[in-house]
């Protein structure tokens, strides 16, 4: 009220008040979609993420059969 007492009316106040209210939703709305911004990146990266560990685990399983194939042939000519 401090502002009223300095020549501002009530109408004035109000206005500002909107004004504050319309300046501080736009800067919200920002806000909100830079965060949704990073979270679609942030699922991206996780998609990302699960994508090279099953190439990984691919690969692992590819490299561990094919040793355990040659070790095998290997024991087998060994024991004749």
């Amino acid at each position: 009220m401090k502002q009223r007492e300095e020549g501002k009316s009530l109408k004035e106040l109000l206005q500002d008040c909107n004004g504050l209210v319309e300046e501080l939703r736009a800067k919200l709305k920002l806000k909100i979609d830079d965060i949704l911004a990073l979270r679609k990146q942030l699922d991206l990266a996780r998609e990302e993420t699960q994508l090279a560990e099953l190439k990984y685990n691919k690969l692992k399983d590819a490299i561990e059969k094919e040793s355990n194939d040659r070790l095998n042939k290997l024991r087998g000519a060994n024991d004749d």
